[in-house]
């Protein structure tokens, strides 16, 4: 079975979609401390968005240079990091070290996409997700953290659908 690079793209567009759209739900369920539902929940929408991050970058890869493979490194380091359970370990808190990881290089790649004229419309999100993040973590306010999460969902949605329904093919996706 031959698998075209293109199909490979699209199928990783299409997990950031699913990804993104369950991200986007899971804003709106409470958070219950140990809750193996939640945590399956989280862990299925972190690799989404790993194997969706994959195929939204393989489509722009060749207009962002190498600021925006140093942002997609970056930010594949900390979607990985966050997969699976999420541990406190030697007073390092993983799920928001990765978390932070993963909004840096998420903006470094959106700087590259914004200035390459790609997917503007979920790099915009992508570094409204950061800049939400960091006001949620300065000022305590969870409804911060919440639109954050939302962000980040919405822009893997819009951006796995771009790729998906570009019939340009990889490297010319514009939206």
């Amino acid at each position: 079975m031959h698998i075209e690079e293109t199909s490979l793209v699209r199928y990783g567009a299409l997990a950031g979609m699913v990804g993104g759209a369950l991200r986007i739900l899971s804003t709106f369920i409470p958070y219950v401390p140990d809750s193996p539902g939640l945590e399956a929940l989280y862990g299925i929408v972190d690799t989404l968005l790993l194997f969706g991050l994959m195929g939204i970058y393989s489509a722009v890869a060749g207009k962002t240079g190498g600021i925006g493979l140093a942002g997609f490194i970056i930010a594949m380091v900390g979607l990985a990091s966050i997969v699976g359970p999420d541990p406190v370990r030697f007073g390092i808190d993983f799920y928001v070290a990765g978390s932070v990881c993963l909004l840096i290089g998420l903006t470094i790649l959106s700087a590259a996409l914004l200035v390459a004229g790609r997917l503007r419309l979920p790099a915009g999100l992508w570094i409204a997700s950061f800049v939400l993040a960091l006001a949620g973590a300065g000022t305590r306010q969870p409804v911060l953290v919440a639109a954050a999460g939302a962000a980040l969902g919405l822009a893997f949605l819009l951006a796995g659908f771009a790729v998906n329904s570009s019939s340009a093919g990889p490297g010319r996706v514009r939206r």
